[in-house]
């Protein structure tokens, strides 16, 4: 695609420069989407002009610059005084560094092998599925885009999380659509086939299920795939849907049977429902259980720094960057990741029954474990004794005096003290607070 080595260094120098500007941008997403429940109220107030209020030093024109302007501005922006947090400025590298990572994995120079050695596709891709002769620079950088239009998404998602522990619907819910959206424009962005079965093995499951002798044995991939493409898109995205957001939804739903408390937030289920969009039913399904190795090298490589006074990082993170992580993992090593278990979706039709005996052996682990709890003497979630926290103690003091203003005239005031109890969005929506 990319002829000469020295143009594809270049190349890639371009991009990581273009990916310093999007993860400038991208740090305003993390700070402005949160605060605003429904996507387009969010996206409204991402693309807000900032406005200055109080005193601060002038703006010069080199703060508009990603990595140097946002370095000179740790501390307070000059542009409306908000807080500027140091680790803007490796948010930004760092970002740079993930675009010229897709690209490397989607169009990888032509010395590594060219498009057809590229980290994000399999011997089942669309050129060898569809029977395509040529694959056109469209083709190609549609879909380095596409995927990188996910990564920038689950950048979002993960820093906002770490932050605020919740994945707003102004991340997920846009770029659920786009992945869709994208699917059908671009037909053969799938990772794996819609479906994919041996023969002899689902044979071999009609023996030892006879509930399955009806289902279709049509060779390895169905005869309509080959004939419809664009459905065939809409199916990988619409199953990755479902079945992303359909494990999670299980898993949080048993959880919250069984441990009566909850199990997984339902961010977590939009999250790989979006995920699934993009990369298909099979790689969702991957990642869902890749997830909690990353939580375990994670966490212990924090626990390692932590012990050495290296880095400041609490003990518990939330669930949502893990899943990130593992969405990075499967994309961009798809290559290695799908030889080692195509056999086990091979299966066919017995998939389906070995999922619902998980969720079986789910729920029979989680009712043992409880057992165990109370044999032992544990408490369970729903019988811990409870306490008084500085939750409980602003609620209480909140409640002494409900509407501060009543009995007295309408005055403007400062709003740290609402915005420490809760109260600012409420006392701004009655107009006494600025």
């Amino acid at each position: 695609m990319i002829a000469s080595l020295e143009m594809y260094l270049l190349v890639c120098g371009l991009l990581f420069v273009a990916g310093l500007f999007v993860g400038r941008f991208l740090n305003r997403c993390v700070l402005r989407l949160p605060k605003h429940f429904h996507a387009i109220p969010a996206w409204k107030h991402v693309f807000e002009i900032e406005t200055r209020k109080g005193i601060y030093p002038a703006t010069r024109w080199y703060h508009r610059l990603p990595v140097i302007g946002t370095a000179c501005m740790v501390g307070r922006s000059p542009f409306s005084g908000r807080r500027v947090l140091s680790r803007e400025v490796g948010l930004e590298v760092f970002n740079g560094l993930l675009v010229v990572l897709t690209f490397v994995c989607t169009i990888p120079p032509e010395a590594w092998g060219g498009i057809d050695a590229a980290s994000v596709q399999t011997h089942l891709w669309a050129k060898n599925l569809f029977g395509w002769t040529d694959i056109s620079p469209l083709f190609v950088w549609g879909r380095f885009l596409y995927f990188l239009l996910l990564v920038e998404a689950l950048f979002v998602a993960t820093f906002i999380d770490f932050d605020l522990w919740i994945i707003p619907d102004g991340v997920t819910f846009p770029a659920m659509i786009v992945g869709v959206v994208g699917q059908l424009l671009g037909v053969g962005f799938f990772l794996a086939p819609v479906w994919v079965q041996d023969p002899e093995l689902v044979r071999l499951g009609q023996q030892l299920v006879p509930v399955l002798q009806d289902w279709p044995i049509t060779g390895w991939i169905p005869r309509w795939v080959h004939a419809h493409h664009l459905g065939h898109a809409a199916a990988v995205s619409a199953v990755g849907f479902v079945v992303g957001g359909g494990i999670v939804w299980a898993v949080r739903i048993i959880g919250g049977l069984v441990l009566r408390r909850e199990a997984m937030g339902f961010g977590d289920v939009i999250l790989m429902a979006m995920i699934g969009a993009f990369i298909g039913w099979q790689p969702v399904t991957i990642v869902f259980f890749l997830a909690p190795l990353m939580a375990l090298l994670v966490l212990a490589l924090i626990s390692v720094m932590r012990f050495l006074s290296l880095l400041k990082i609490p003990p518990e993170l939330p669930y949502g960057p893990y899943l990130s992580l593992a969405t990075l993992v499967v994309l961009f090593g798809w290559k290695w990741i799908w030889p080692a278990v195509e056999r086990f979706f091979l299966l066919g039709p017995l998939l389906i029954i070995l999922a619902a005996l998980m969720l079986v052996v789910l729920t029979v682990t989680l009712l043992l474990l409880q057992g165990l709890k109370r044999l032992a003497g544990i408490a369970p979630w729903d019988d811990e004794i409870p306490t008084w926290g500085s939750a409980d103690q602003l609620m209480y003091q909140t409640g002494e005096r409900v509407d501060e203003r009543q009995g007295n005239w309408k005055r403007s005031e400062w709003g740290g003290c609402a915005a420490g109890r809760g109260r600012l969005s409420e006392l701004q929506w009655k107009g006494g607070c600025r």
